[in-house]
């Protein structure tokens, strides 16, 4: 019989768990933290007396961190950010301007288009859009899907072949430089607007062939997700 000797004994780790503690110096024993569903508490042994303290996740994350997280400098147009499991999570104001933009068909359409506010965000290698009404951020306001192509029904964009930095502070300007200068096709195309709902191309094309100097915020479609409408829906539902 042929034994291959390179295989490890399994280990019962609760057993030798069980004998550790048990054989621990009760002098040695400084405390214990128990773990509850969102709390915590630390058992802290004075002498013959113990002490009980709870603390919050929070607490004992920087108890265990030694590393001090900073988000770098921050580009004006940047309102919020953070850190999740997936990265860095960026969201980003960008005031009602004009944007050159080039459609795709049977051939390459550029044009002079005027747009709403945005709301631009990035969660790891994902990235969001929203349009906005009025020139001024606001927390609770209404969302609306952007009137483009190329963007998903929960927002997300479609970057087609591109490959995209994971978010960051000193990336996500990149990023949405990026998505400007990335010809758009008609794909996702539906639904973007009140007065073309079949297509918001044929809205972006009246738009720069009138000349029109702003977007008009009575076309904007609002955003009916059960879970995403207010820029604060944005950080509990998609960041969190």
């Amino acid at each position: 019989m042929n034994l291959d000797t390179n295989i490890l004994p399994i280990i019962n780790l609760e057993n030798v768990s069980q004998i550790l503690l048990t054989n621990i110096p009760q002098d040695d024993l400084l405390g214990q933290l128990i773990i509850l569903k969102g709390q915590f508490i630390l058992v802290e042994r004075e002498g013959k007396e113990s002490k009980y303290k709870f603390l919050s996740p929070e607490a004992v994350e920087k108890a265990f961190t030694s590393k001090t997280a900073a988000s770098g400098w921050l580009s004006s147009n940047t309102i919020w950010w953070g850190k999740n499991p997936e990265g860095e999570t960026i969201i980003q104001f960008y005031s009602p301007q004009k944007y050159q933009i080039q459609i795709m068909g049977q051939e390459t359409e550029v044009m002079t288009v005027p747009m709403p506010a945005f709301l631009f965000a990035g969660c790891g290698s994902r990235y969001y859009l929203w349009a906005v009404k009025g020139r001024v951020f606001k927390p609770d306001a209404q969302l609306y899907k952007p009137p483009l192509p190329n963007v998903w029904e929960d927002s997300n964009i479609c970057f087609g072949g591109n490959s995209l930095s994971m978010c960051n502070a000193a990336t996500i300007s990149q990023v949405w430089d990026l998505f400007w200068k990335s010809p758009f096709n008609k794909d996702l195309s539906q639904g973007k607007s009140k007065t073309h709902p079949d297509n918001i191309c044929n809205q972006l094309i009246k738009l720069h062939a009138s000349k029109a100097k702003s977007y008009p915020s009575s076309d904007l479609v609002p955003v009916h997700s059960w879970k995403v409408t207010t820029p604060e829906d944005i950080i509990n539902h998609l960041f969190s």
